[in-house]
């Protein structure tokens, strides 16, 4: 069994800062996640010699938590300023918007360099007892640790809690059982030429059943083969969330057709089950410190990337001060 002072379960942007904090600070910490890679919805694929972020398309600076971090990757050439205010005027505030040089990929990567991380661990049992936590995996392994930081989208946290032993009552527990996601569908479009959408290359729609669409090759991630991101509108989700790919796909790219001025020679979609919270718990993370147990991710504050990032952050060093 694998011992750490701190066991994470979430290898995305929170899990991932959370576990930098406290490594900083001389702490064991031990990461897990079910899937292949690192990132969660900071997720790039390759796809016909092209590159194409699918999730989360860039993160923006509103939280001076992540400044010095920020700063960091610009400095190591991580990320880049992709855009302020996008042309048709629907991103207008004026914040910096980065995106890996690479992909939306890069940063989580990079930070999962310096941690042990575990890929391809799902957590399917959790028990507390006798001041430690020990979390049991789908493929035989088992791991333990004093203090348990879970960071996954809020349903499956909790789905994941109630056979651990603890009692979830009180208004804070409560609060988190009431947190709702939307689901997401992305299309990932090969074109055979330049979509010339205007510069930045990211255009919010929501004009059903589009909500989004960028370029990937305008973005700068995708040099060599124009392609583009598009994310449908919630309703469309949900609506051909069990309709078999080509079909929805098809009705992506027939909805996307009259915003490129190139023709689309291959598609793949994505779904993803907890796109965003659409009512976020308060407060950067949940804490029940009688039980050794935090709940941190974007099911907190403005539910964005940089609001995960910002709630990894201070879950990090909040444990750092309590273990002083």
């Amino acid at each position: 069994m694998k011992t750490s002072d701190v066991l994470v379960v979430g290898a995305g942007i929170s899990g991932l800062l959370c576990a930098t904090e406290l490594k900083q600070a001389g702490r064991s910490v031990c990461v897990l996640d079910k899937g292949r890679g690192v990132g969660g919805r900071m997720a790039t694929r390759r796809m016909s010699g092209a590159r194409l972020d699918y999730g989360a398309q860039f993160l923006t600076l509103r939280e001076s938590a992540i400044q010095k971090y920020v700063d960091a990757w610009l400095e190591a050439g991580l990320i880049k300023e992709w855009f302020r205010n996008s042309a048709d005027g629907k991103l207008k505030d004026g914040h910096p918007r980065y995106c890996g040089v690479h992909g939306m990929t890069d940063v989580p990567k990079a930070l999962a360099e310096g941690l042990e991380v575990h890929c391809s661990e799902n957590v399917t049992g959790l028990k507390h007892e006798a001041g430690v936590w020990r979390a049991q995996t789908e493929s035989g392994n088992a791991y333990q640790a004093a203090e348990l930081v879970l960071t996954a989208p809020l349903p499956q946290t909790l789905a994941l809690l109630k056979g651990s032993g603890l009692k979830m009552t009180g208004a804070e527990w409560k609060a988190l059982q009431e947190v709702r996601y939307a689901r997401g569908l992305s299309a990932l479009l090969i074109l055979d030429g330049p979509s010339e959408l205007p510069a930045p290359g990211a255009r919010k729609v929501e004009q059903f059943p589009l909500a989004w669409i960028s370029d990937n090759q305008v973005k700068g991630i995708s040099p060599e083969v124009p392609s583009v991101t598009v994310h449908a509108d919630t309703r469309f989700a949900d609506l051909h969330w069990d309709s078999p790919d080509e079909l929805c796909g098809s009705l992506l790219v027939e909805a996307a057709r009259a915003l490129l001025k190139a023709s689309v020679v291959d598609f793949a979609c994505h779904r993803w089950g907890y796109a965003y919270p659409l009512n976020p718990a308060e407060g950067p993370f949940f804490r029940d410190a009688l039980n050794g147990l935090t709940v941190a991710g974007d099911g907190f504050g403005p539910g964005s990337i940089g609001g995960a990032a910002k709630s990894g952050i201070e879950a990090g060093r909040m444990l750092v001060r309590k273990s002083r």
